[in-house]
């Protein structure tokens, strides 16, 4: 798992919230800030303050406070973070793991008579659209009294700043009694009705926990109310928790409320603390949750069924914090036991037949490789930080949510949506559902839903020309939520659109060479401008033409399914006539054959056969002509650069930079090729391709919970495209390996939920 410490300077952390929901994020050096939960995917509230925005930082803390009941012993408390808060005691040192959808801190601090480690996680569990919907974070603080001697009085407090509604004027706080909830709500006084931040915020923490006492608010800013910064801050419950380990209110009936702010210069905040004692050698758990209630955008929440502000996700979420946690685990427990089996071969068992596992697996097990689980697992994270889920079911996923907020780009979802589909086969219901009901009159399918909404579609970024890719790669994913769910319900409603979406297709074929012509940018790689019969592109077409062959004939459509049959043959022969040279499959063929940069091997010149191998539809080419290419890619286009592969390199090894995508690497289709070789019988090779990919995300730029689309195949920087979706495309790897591996597929098997 990708491991820190607080010295390493991260720009994201592991996102804390549900599907659709909004997050924040927790860093290496125990802050929290890129705050998206209250509308605002593409204007984060990060870590720098200016005229537009406050430093998400300030007033988002959590300290420690310890009492070691020994003769001289001297009350110690610390900030839970190395970043500094106006010369406030801090602790030396946080190791950190993430591990989607969780965080776990170790807090290292000589002066400490206790360990103190946080797990935070988002309520993300598989196949449980239920608890994955919740608007809320999960921090749990375990203190261990190491001690064998003494008893510890400890403490943690949580503090927040009310960034409700747009304008600080109208700001309030209320302490909160309610149930076992005790905790303080964050609300605002009369807001706009086009006020998109507007809602409540609750940070809470249950009664059973132990001592809880409360400072309902106080004004965050000092002197100067220009300069809201951490070392600018006036955190005041501090000097009470400093001596007492509590905030001075512990009577929880009465509930004031604190005064409407009416001035600029004051930022409410609140805090609530819990006190334990610790015997000697005991361990002690403090929950707490930061729940929030954001329903005022044009869109709304699905959330809002559930609950009607942010104390009922406060109280749902605290009394079902072991159902939270249990569900978060599903996803490493699952997976781990590909691993656990791999380190221990012993604990196969005897299958029905006689055989054990190992006998299954015929020497070509690999199991997961502990990187290829963290990079599954991990590479989730856009659930929490790119999804959309409004008050009327509709799912959908931004392609990049800060710098294209296009929802459900079809050409990037057919790689993203592998593991949504698998894992929550509803929310890709309604994904795809949505893509149908987008489609143009003449059976076109739009490139997306809308920049930042899902009721007007756009042809595409570089439309017109129309791109050729979308229809195709609609009608895979399709046959893909149908073959991998039995949805014949599904096939039946969605069966004219892709129909229609195939007849499109192959009237995109303009010169009767039975492939598709692309005209320009007009595909997934919109810098890049073929003309002609493109091997990206058809090779998608002609496993797409499979696909649809197949749902023609299990919708009784024998004759359409016939002709899909023979343009299949038709478009096979050509593929080969005009694209295979004899090594590999060649970029482009136009008029300029020849010519350096139509030669070119690229790493998507397979990716048809791809995903023909991930639905079980066969070879769409000569199967020694595949294994050819696919050796061809890993030697050239793996071999150029030490960052994954190169989309285009020449016939004498240098890379093809004609433009910003052919020169660089992607790392989901590094991810789908890689999968590809792994069908081939390449394991180690594709394995090994595909890990270079994600050492240079955790390793070498440090980003792993903000990844692009392009990565810069010289230095591995990041280049365009945060959040970004289809770098989930790395499951496939897990899927390729499964079709050698039964413990893998019984591993991905636990997390496909129980067919309602």
């Amino acid at each position: 798992m990708p491991c820190y410490d607080s010295g390493c300077e991260l720009n994201s952390g592991v996102p804390l919230g549900g599907i659709g929901a909004g997050k924040i994020e927790i860093f290496p050096d125990g802050t929290l800030a890129n705050f998206t939960h209250q509308n605002n995917w593409d204007n984060p509230i990060g870590r720098t303050s200016d005229l537009n925005h406050i430093d998400a930082r300030v007033g988002h803390h959590f300290a420690v406070w310890a009492s070691e009941r020994a003769e001289g012993a001297e009350p110690v408390a610390c900030l839970l973070q190395t970043a500094d808060v106006a010369g406030l005691l801090r602790v030396e040192r946080i190791e950190y793991r993430g591990e989607y959808p969780f965080a776990t801190l170790d807090y290292i601090d000589s002066a400490l008579p206790l360990q103190v480690r946080l797990e935070a996680f988002s309520p993300i569990a598989p196949g449980n659209l239920e608890l994955s919907a919740m608007p809320v974070a999960v921090f749990i603080f375990t203190l261990t009294n190491n001690n064998s001697e003494s008893i510890v009085d400890a403490a943690i407090m949580a503090t927040a700043r009310n960034t409700v509604s747009a304008w600080n004027v109208g700001r309030y706080n209320q302490i909160v009694a309610r149930g076992d909830v005790r905790g303080v709500l964050f609300s605002s006084d009369s807001p706009l009705p086009t006020d998109t931040a507007h809602g409540t915020v609750c940070l809470a923490t249950p009664a059973w926990a132990g001592e809880v006492s409360c400072h309902d608010s106080w004004n965050l800013k000092t002197r100067d109310p220009f300069n809201l910064s951490l070392e600018n801050e006036d955190l005041a419950p501090w000097d009470t928790f400093l001596v007492t380990g509590s905030l001075g209110v512990e009577e929880w009936s009465s509930l004031p409320v604190s005064p409407i702010v009416q001035g600029e210069g004051v930022e409410p905040g609140g805090a609530i603390a819990v006190r334990v004692r610790l015997k000697p050698g005991e361990t002690k758990s403090i929950p707490f949750v930061l729940a929030w209630h954001m329903p005022n955008s044009h869109f709304g929440h699905v959330y809002e069924h559930d609950y009607a502000d942010a104390v009922e996700v406060a109280e749902v979420a605290l009394s079902r914090l072991d159902s939270l946690r249990e569900g978060a685990v599903r996803w490493e427990a699952c997976l781990a036991q590909a691993r656990a089996d791999m380190i221990n071969p012993s604990a196969d068992k005897v299958n029905e037949s006689g055989a054990s596992h190992s006998d299954e697996c015929s020497g070509a097990c690999r199991g997961l490789p502990l990187w290829l689980e963290d990079a599954m697992l991990n590479n989730l994270y856009v659930l929490s930080s790119g999804s959309w889920w409004d008050r009327e079911g509709r799912f959908a996923l931004f392609e990049a949510s800060r710098t294209c907020q296009l929802m459900n780009t079809v050409d990037v979802l057919y790689y993203a949506s592998i593991p949504v589909s698998w894992c929550y086969p509803g929310l890709q219901e309604s994904g795809i559902t949505l893509v149908a009901k987008s489609q143009r009159g003449d059976g076109y399918i739009p490139h997306d839903l809308g920049r930042g909404r899902i009721d007007y579609p756009s042809d595409g970024t570089t439309a017109p020309p129309r791109w050729k890719d979308l229809c195709p790669k609609f009608v895979l994913m399709v046959y893909r939520d149908v073959l991998w769910w039995g949805r014949e319900d599904l096939l039946r409603r969605l069966y004219d659109s892709v129909k229609q979406a195939m007849l499109w297709a192959i009237a995109s074929d303009l010169n009767g060479d039975h492939l598709p012509d692309n005209e320009g940018a007009d595909q997934t790689f919109d810098n890049w401008n073929f003309q002609g019969t493109n091997s990206y592109t058809s090779s998608i077409y002609l496993a797409a033409l499979l696909a649809c062959e197949r749902m023609a004939e299990a919708m009784g459509d024998h004759a359409f399914s016939q002709e899909l049959h023979q343009k299949f043959i038709l478009g096979q022969q050509s593929f080969e006539e005009q694209l295979w040279n004899g090594r590999y499959y060649r970029i482009v063929a136009s008029e300029k054959k020849g010519t350096m940069e139509h030669e070119a091997c690229t790493t998507g010149q397979l990716n048809g056969q791809w995903y023909a191998h991930l639905l079980d539809l066969g070879y769409i080419l000569p199967r020694e002509h595949v294994v050819s290419a696919v050796h061809a890619m890993l030697e050239m286009n793996g071999s150029v650069s030490r960052f994954g592969a190169v989309n285009a390199v020449l016939p004498d090894g240098s890379v093809d930079r004609s433009n910003s995508h052919s020169g660089n690497v992607w790392p989901g289709e590094t991810y789908a090729l890689a999968s590809l070789a792994i069908y081939e019988g390449m394991v180690d090779e594709g394995l090994e391709l595909a890990r270079k990919v994600w050492a240079n995300i955790t390793d070498n730029v440090k980003n792993p919970w903000d990844q692009p689309d392009v990565i810069d195949s010289v230095t591995g920087k990041y280049g365009f495209g945060d959040h970004y979706m289809r770098n989930m495309v790395v499951w496939a790897l897990a899927f390729a390996l499964s079709k050698r591996d039964p413990r893998v597929k019984r591993a991905l098997d636990a997390l496909k939920p129980n067919p309602s």
